[in-house]
């Protein structure tokens, strides 16, 4: 645990960016070598060097990856890509390695929780400073005016990573659903009261972000504990997903316009149109991996999806959603095989935390470190069990199935959109 939340420190909180004695510091020099050695040394590098579906997937993707760069002309940002990819594929195995059981991923959990309530004291506090600026000496995000509607005047945002609204969110909304699990059981009643003091600082400051997807993916992680908490069936889960719908687009149209004065909502939609565009030129390679802003002069995807599958085209597509796919097959099998109702808990809490990741990657590029550190807390979870999940026949046409089916969906969304 002594490598990741050290490493956790130093991704979320970020010293070395704005306290005096560290500022400066290259910390990823010196963190990979001694996190390394940390597992030979406790013995874990067989379980380093192991490598099950998700493992598989994930360095298929990064060697696609370079296969697009290498073909479309090796642009920096595409190589700054690849190197990016490969440094995060040995922080996935690492964390794996050090994960060694359901206990290690939560006491993760615990400590991802911890973090995000430190930056959301830190957004509130920011929100009502005086002088306007963060901890770090960070100022506002801009602001859009249709805000007003809702109160805000103002954007709280952090560094590092999570240097605008949206992506700041993030960091909340991770660490939402490890505490909303403390609100029913396998928990008592002091832990349920004693959990309603956090859970209120995670939403409030995620009000003060003004993140239309951060707001979204909160509603979606709370409508989906609840379906889970109640054991709610699909039909029934569907027909509350259509009662929300509705119930968010009488909302305030800050929140629901895909037409906006600053052109923000707008933006996005022609970058994913152009997304589609490019999957349509060269379906199998796509454009190159660090070519999306070149290709449209304007603005990357704000689609983790859509950025992929533009410049890593189909193949890299089907490569990425595999690794997630793995990822939620390894906690499905955690979820129904675990002796811990604990352990069941947070493997469920999970699930809803990398879901959520991904609804907001859906209105901003977050194909960052975070993720692939909780997709490794998932496979860590299948490493744990005695039977761990295999790959199987059936698994490839699924995955197939949900990248032709995104692709469609898309492509019929911007048609409509722009008609």
């Amino acid at each position: 645990m002594i490598p990741i939340a050290l490493y956790l420190i130093l991704l979320f909180i970020a010293p070395q960016l704005w306290v005096a004695p560290f500022q400066g510091v290259r910390v990823d020099l010196f963190l990979y070598p001694a996190w390394l050695a940390y597992v030979v040394l406790r013995g874990r590098l067989p379980q380093f060097l192991r490598f099950r579906a998700q493992d598989w997937f994930f360095l298929g993707f990064v060697f696609w990856n370079a296969v697009t760069v290498v073909v479309h002309g090796m642009p920096q940002r595409g190589l700054d890509i690849v190197q990016n990819l490969a440094k995060w594929f040995v922080l996935y195995r690492l964390t794996v390695a050090s994960t060694a059981d359901g206990a290690g991923v939560r006491r993760t959990a615990k400590l991802l929780l911890l973090l995000g309530l430190v930056l959301a004291i830190e957004g509130i506090q920011h929100y009502w400073s005086a002088d306007g600026l963060g901890w770090a000496g960070q100022g506002f995000a801009w602001v859009d005016e249709a805000a007003a509607t809702l109160g805000l005047d103002k954007r709280t945002r952090w560094i590092n990573i999570f240097d605008g609204p949206g992506v700041f969110c993030v960091v909340y909304t991770v660490a939402l659903p490890f505490v909303l699990q403390y609100l029913a059981s396998p928990y008592g009643w002091i832990s349920r009261v004693a959990a309603l003091a956090p859970t209120g600082v995670l939403l409030l400051a995620i009000f003060y972000t003004g993140s239309r997807g951060g707001w979204i993916t909160t509603l979606v992680i709370i409508g989906a504990w609840v379906a889970v908490r109640r054991g709610i069936s699909p039909p029934r889960l569907v027909a509350l997903g259509v009662l929300a719908m509705m119930v968010v687009m009488a909302g305030p149209s800050y929140l629901t316009s895909t037409r906006d004065s600053s052109n923000s909502a707008q933006h996005r939609v022609e970058m994913w149109a152009e997304g589609v565009e490019m999957v349509q030129q060269n379906p199998l390679l796509g454009i190159g991996r660090g070519n999306f802003a070149a290709y449209t002069g304007l603005l990357i995807a704000h689609n983790s999806a859509v950025e992929i599958m533009g410049e890593a085209g189909i193949v890299g597509l089907f490569l990425w959603i595999g690794i997630i796919y793995c990822g939620f097959k390894n906690l499905r099998y955690a979820i129904r095989d675990a002796e811990d109702d604990r352990d069941r808990a947070y493997a469920r809490s999970l699930s809803l935390c990398i879901a959520g990741y991904l609804v907001s990657a859906m209105f901003v590029t977050l194909e960052y470190e975070t993720f692939y550190f909780l997709l490794a807390l998932a496979a860590a979870s299948g490493d744990d069990l005695e039977e761990p999940p295999r790959f199987e026949t059936h698994d490839a046409p699924a995955i197939m199935a949900i990248v032709l089916t995104f692709v469609f969906m898309l492509k019929v969304f911007v048609m409509v959109y722009f008609a």
